[in-house]
């Protein structure tokens, strides 16, 4: 048969198909909810460019001081500093811990009845959060997630000082463990780009402590994505003698690797 012989409800759904599979070009494909089925894992590598504000007295019997310190003079002691945190979910239930080690040791020159000496301190500080959480809200642009942990300290400090033919050594540590509770949501502008805002707050052997971070992510693909942004960790916590009322922070980048 000829074009003109084409029954008139034929030519009209043939002209809707076409019309629904030109918009279908033309429209974007959806975003994904970000909760995928079965288990899923992720690790978040991160460099913290942290400075130090706030009061501390960390080996008695030294008096407590207030200290001011930038990351430049934080990189300049610097021994070594692991940061990262693993995630693991299954549907909306999440496990998430988070883990931050640094040791320092600066040292100053002296002379005592001219005679040349040396102090130095050596500072090892352990933060680690272990919390699980929930799924509250997971739409294609937008997920909520809440949580409910705990979180732990270890500090160790030792001054040494030195002079010809004797050195002398005191040290101090301290522990302790706070419950918290947090959330965590997060904004998809599109399939590759989105923002993140983290927080936790809580108490218990310590005054109080609260930890923020905000920032933007770029996807590379399904596995690697990396990350920058600002976070700022506040912990006031006291026992006798030893005093840690300090807020922490400063920018943070890193990368996310998802199996």
């Amino acid at each position: 048969r000829s074009a003109l012989a084409t029954p008139p409800r034929a030519a009209s759904r043939r002209c809707q198909s076409a019309s629904a599979a030109d918009l279908s070009k033309r429209t974007p494909a959806p975003l994904a909810p970000v909760v995928a089925p079965g288990w899923t894992f992720s690790l978040n590598l991160y460099a913290w460019a942290a400075g130090l504000d706030g009061r501390v007295r960390t080996i008695p019997p030294l008096p407590a001081v207030d200290v001011n310190v930038s990351f430049g003079d934080v990189l300049e002691n610097l021994n070594v500093a692991l940061m990262g945190t693993a995630e693991a979910r299954y549907d909306r239930m999440i496990l998430f811990t988070d883990l931050i080690y640094s040791k320092l040791s600066p040292e100053k020159g002296f002379s005592v009845a001219g005679f040349p000496g040396r102090a130095t301190i050596e500072s090892e500080s352990f933060i680690g959060l272990a919390a699980v959480g929930y799924r509250v809200i997971d739409v294609p642009h937008f997920s909520l997630d809440a949580f409910l942990g705990v979180s732990g300290v270890a500090m160790s400090n030792t001054i040494t000082l030195e002079v010809p033919l004797a050195s002398v050594s005191y040290g101090k540590s301290e522990q302790w463990i706070d419950g918290v509770v947090g959330a965590r949501a997060r904004y998809n502008f599109n399939n590759r780009f989105y923002a993140v805002a983290l927080g936790f707050v809580g108490g218990g052997a310590s005054n109080y402590q609260w930890d923020l971070y905000g920032g933007l992510g770029y996807a590379f693909n399904e596995r690697w994505a990396a990350f920058a942004g600002y976070r700022a960790m506040k912990v006031d916590y006291d026992n006798g003698h030893f005093v840690y009322d300090a807020l922490q922070h400063g920018p943070l980048l890193g990368v996310k690797i998802t199996f």
